[in-house]
């Protein structure tokens, strides 16, 4: 009992000639507690403290490798949503455009399809400079200048098509 409390001569480790173990013995437990507080700890109690120890360093490692390959996930997880979105976006500029040139082809067909039954030519080509089959982009600047503009203006303007019918 002296082994665990004390040495073999009765006096403490590092408190020598403070404390025997007798007196220890007679302490309130707060007292006692501050004096064994500053003892070497036992054989056995150091071994338990030790494995103690390893299986605290085991689990911060072990904890640290489950962060790592969660962040590493993560950020695995961010790149194939970016990616899918991505994708996502280039399906829906590709629907967008394939519905953009439908419209475009049906509109085309049915302006043609007008434009071939005017009973008239002069009608079909009034129509056909009204309505043009392929949408152009606007210009800001008039490709024609004031002379060809007023043949034109004439030719669309003749009723009768004497301008253009020459016997």
């Amino acid at each position: 009992m002296s082994n665990a409390i004390g040495k073999s001569d009765g006096t403490l480790g590092r408190n020598r000639g403070s404390v025997t173990a007798a007196e220890l013995k007679r302490m309130c437990p707060q007292q006692r507690a501050r004096y064994l507080a500053y003892e070497e700890p036992s054989k056995e109690v150091q071994k338990v403290m030790s494995v103690t120890n390893q299986r605290l360093c085991a689990r911060k490692a072990e904890a640290r490798k489950n962060q790592e390959t969660a962040q590493n996930e993560d950020l695995e997880k961010k790149r194939q949503d970016t990616l899918i979105g991505q994708l996502k976006a280039a399906e829906a500029r590709n629907r967008i455009r394939h519905m953009r040139l439908r419209y475009q082809n049906r509109r085309a067909q049915e302006i043609n399809l007008m434009i071939a039954c005017q009973p008239t030519a002069l009608k079909a080509v009034r129509l056909e400079m009204l309505l043009p089959t392929k949408v152009s982009q606007l210009r800001g600047c008039d490709s024609l200048d004031r002379l060809e503009r007023r043949r034109i203006e004439e030719i669309l303007e003749d009723e009768k098509g004497l301008t253009i019918n020459r016997v």
